[in-house]
């Protein structure tokens, strides 16, 4: 039986960037089967961005929760057997879909597919920001939840922890690694991640690291070993 993609977006204020996120999804030689939006409380005109799309996407909105709730969110409604997960400023190659069900059918054993990661910095900042944010490496093995293409059996053996706000994908990483979720590296790049001055980790620094510490904590508490007596 072929696969089928759910793709999920959790947003909240991306009215810059989430229509390009959006077209980027449409425009794969594979489509999704579904694309959700889940709108994590947006003041802006996030919700009506992704509603202009008409019914190839489906918008649903929560009270703000943060990043991890709203994906988490989004994965309860999906149908299809495979997840994708992309952020709201992010861009997805178009054979991005096509090379990850291929690399999933090829192996079955397989429930994760990665590919290369490509950082860009966004087009309309100026030539000072372009400096600031180009990146000394520009493609990089994109060990990300938003470059990944994940049977949904892997979420159902491994749920994203809706409490962790902005670190839940880094936490389901580590916990999916730990549970023998089986992974394979494409040498493609299949995501382009835009740099720009309000990318979350620089605008919620603070409830990023505290978080990022919780799920470290988290991590140590189940490697540790038991202090022989």
């Amino acid at each position: 039986m072929a696969e089928t993609v759910s793709a999920i977006i959790a947003v909240r204020n991306g009215a810059n960037y989430l229509r390009e996120s959006i077209e980027s999804m449409l425009a794969q030689t594979v489509a999704p089967d579904e694309i959700i939006v889940v709108d994590d409380g947006s003041t802006d005109n996030t919700a009506a961005i992704a509603c202009s799309f008409g019914s190839v996407v489906r918008v649903v909105s929560q009270p703000n929760a943060g990043q991890a709730a709203a994906t988490a969110h989004g994965i309860g409604l999906a149908t299809g057997s495979c997840i994708a997960v992309n952020d709201h400023d992010d861009l997805w190659v178009p054979e991005k879909q096509q090379w990850q069900l291929a690399a999933l059918a090829a192996d079955p054993s397989l429930d994760l597919v990665y590919g290369l990661c490509e950082q860009f910095v966004s087009p309309e900042l100026d030539e000072e920001e372009q400096r600031r944010f180009a990146p000394p490496t520009p493609i990089l093995p994109g060990a990300l939840l938003q470059a990944a293409l994940v049977r949904r059996s892997a979420f159902d053996r491994v749920g994203i922890d809706p409490t962790l706000r902005g670190a839940g994908a880094a936490d389901w990483m580590g916990r999916a690694s730990e549970a023998g979720i089986t992974r394979y590296m494409l040498d493609q790049v299949v995501l382009r991640r835009r740099l720009h001055p309000t990318n979350y980790g620089r605008t919620n620094a603070a409830e990023r690291d505290k978080y990022l510490l919780s799920v470290l904590r988290a991590k140590i508490r189940r490697t540790a070993t038991p202090t022989p007596q």
